[in-house]
């Protein structure tokens, strides 16, 4: 069984969003491992699933998108995935501050009531570009923390307008302001791989998404996801393929060739995300 973590399948707004225009793993850098994906470029969900069961992929994390120019999922459609997909979509809900404090505490509590697993927020897309840590932010984070659900953060080179909007350092002080939030980071903070990896040694509720950086061969620094992961014995490191950034088959093969053990790879393939759901929403994958 393999858990897809991060994946943004060819259905209603997500083929709006820039990922499909063009279909970004046809476009540098990704097109160094790219390879044509059916379901993507011929924008077939018919396709996408049957490219999930020959990935040996059972589940995917669906995550609606309030980015604003980057392209937005509204978390409507993902409710509605999550009720005509039951046995594929794990919804998680988007929400930004770009409407003030006030609507998106009440979007969280919406996603809430939706029945939805998880937040996801994408700090340096907001309009303004925001740090993870920023104290406008901190509402949503503690409604979260007391709601059990775990908060995925996009946070990377690509999110901000220069490299310090993915410093780790920003992942930390949220992980020790809010101790009982679990803290997914997406991305992982590339391209700060030692310091993230030590981030969620010292901090117990950060976990680790490293998705396409972790999966592409070209990655400047990839040889360190190996001992990045094994610094933390593979706990709290998550499978993600970024898709359409990144071709199914193609991320689980290229997991499994970075040389773990297939322990490891057990607890970075679905372990881990059922743990982690698990521990916070009661849900059994």
């Amino acid at each position: 069984m393999i858990v897809d973590f991060r994946m943004r399948p060819p259905y209603k707004s997500f083929l709006g969003i820039n990922m499909y225009h063009p279909v970004c793993n046809s476009v540098l850098p990704m097109n160094l491992r790219g390879s044509y994906i059916p379901s993507a470029h011929e924008k077939s969900l018919d396709l996408f699933w049957k490219e999930m069961d020959e990935a040996g992929i059972s589940k995917g994390v669906m995550m609606a998108r309030s980015v604003g120019a980057n392209g937005s999922v509204p978390n409507e459609e993902i409710r509605e995935m999550a009720e005509l997909f039951p046995d594929r979509a794990i919804p998680f809900g988007g929400v930004d501050v770009c409407s003030g404090i006030s609507a998106a505490v009440k979007e969280v509590q919406k996603c809430h009531d939706y029945g939805f697993k998880g937040i996801a927020v994408e700090p340096g897309w907001n309009t303004p570009a925001r740090m993870p840590d920023d104290a406008y932010f901190f509402p949503i984070y503690a409604m979260c923390e007391q709601m059990n659900l775990p908060v995925v953060l996009t946070v990377s080179h690509m999110q901000g307008p220069n490299l310090e909007y993915s410093n780790p350092t920003h992942i930390q002080n949220i992980a020790n302001a809010f101790p009982d939030l679990q803290i997914v980071v997406a991305h992982a903070c590339y391209p700060w791989i030692p310091q993230i990896f030590n981030v969620a040694l010292l901090c117990k509720n950060v976990w680790l998404l490293p998705d396409l950086y972790m999966l592409n061969p070209y990655t400047p620094g990839r040889e360190m996801y190996l001992n990045g992961c094994r610094w933390l014995n593979c706990e709290r490191v998550i499978f993600g393929s970024a898709y359409p950034c990144y071709e199914l088959k193609a991320a689980v093969d290229d997991v499994r060739d970075l040389g773990f053990t297939e322990a490891e790879l057990e607890k970075i393939y679905c372990g881990n995300a059922r743990k982690l759901l698990a521990m916070t929403t009661g849900t059994v994958i």
